[in-house]
């Protein structure tokens, strides 16, 4: 069995990358094959090379430059009102479907992510015809005011919004319901205000067509996680990241695939040298989160009531 995994990325995310795909190869079954692609926009040689180097006999790794994947799907629409595509690179996996059409159904990973199991059975989950498999966001779950966002900006019940770090994506389902223009109509028309980006939008466009998955394939630190519960993905989202900090969920299992990759001394350094400003930021987030969004609420035009 080939399971297609994408991840998108930086330099800035390299070192993070690394460790999350060392940890999928850790815990890959030698029967499968895994063929991963890293969607990227600026990713050095070196970093690229770094990367490569962890590939296996069943886990191949390979590199496609967002900006030319662009410029071939939209080389012959002259709908598109947007003079260049960097506006449209930060929702690149919403593109995923219509970059790669000859695949049927793929997993998308954010690059902070620590895989504990075999991601292969993720990709095994029946999915029928949702257009994607996910896992709500628990950071919106359990926050009132971001509840309040998720149902009253973009139409979703706080416990059906999902995060959209881990994705099982149906591509011959999202072709089929022209996922993509849908999304186009509404980013050109409306420039909505929005505080996830993509995330809104995929909730949005695929709420009824979403396919809620268990916590322990995106288990997403930003809320509160016992190591002793069943995870098979942690998600270093939002503020506790243990290269920022010490005493943050998996941090052991997390700093022991780290020391098996080229990053290990880079990551170490980031974690001493992070500054007593950096975590007061960290501090403001949530706070600055949450009253944009409770100022969005106020909006009368939202993907809620455009879409309704």
């Amino acid at each position: 069995m080939q399971i297609p995994i994408f991840y998108g990325v930086n330099d800035n995310y390299a070192p993070l990358l690394a460790v999350s795909i060392q940890s999928l190869i850790e815990h890959a079954d030698p029967k499968n094959q895994y063929k991963i692609t890293i969607l990227y926009q600026q990713l050095s040689a070196e970093n690229q090379q770094a990367i490569r180097l962890l590939a296996t006999n069943n886990v191949k790794i390979s590199f496609s430059e967002i900006n030319h994947q662009f410029e071939t799907l939209f080389k012959n629409d002259h709908n598109l009102l947007f003079a260049d595509f960097r506006t449209l690179t930060i929702y690149y996996r919403i593109f995923i479907a219509d970059m790669f059409p000859a695949m049927a159904k793929a997993i998308y990973l954010d690059a902070d992510t620590l895989i504990l199991d075999d991601i292969a059975t993720l990709y095994q989950q029946p999915i029928g015809d949702h257009l994607f498999g996910a896992i709500v966001d628990q950071f919106i779950a359990n926050d009132p005011e971001l509840s309040k966002y998720s149902e009253q900006i973009i139409g979703v019940p706080s416990h059906q919004y999902v995060n959209s770090g881990v994705l099982l994506m149906n591509l011959v389902a999202l072709r089929n319901h022209h996922f993509t223009t849908q999304f186009l109509d509404l980013l050109q028309r409306y420039h909505f205000k929005l505080i996830a980006a993509d995330q809104d939008y995929i909730n949005a466009l695929a709420k009824d067509k979403m396919l809620l998955l268990p916590v322990k394939w995106n288990t997403q630190t930003a809320m509160p996680v016992k190591e002793t519960e069943n995870v098979v993905i942690v998600h270093y989202n939002l503020l506790k990241k243990p290269w920022h900090y010490v005493n943050v969920p998996f941090a052991q299992q997390f700093w022991e695939t780290a020391s098996r990759t080229a990053y290990a001394s880079q990551l170490k350094q980031t974690l001493s040298q992070y500054t007593q400003q950096e975590t007061k930021l960290d501090n403001n987030k949530r706070e600055a989160i949450v009253s944009t969004a409770q100022s969005l609420q106020r909006d009368q035009v939202t993907l809620k009531t455009v879409l309704a």
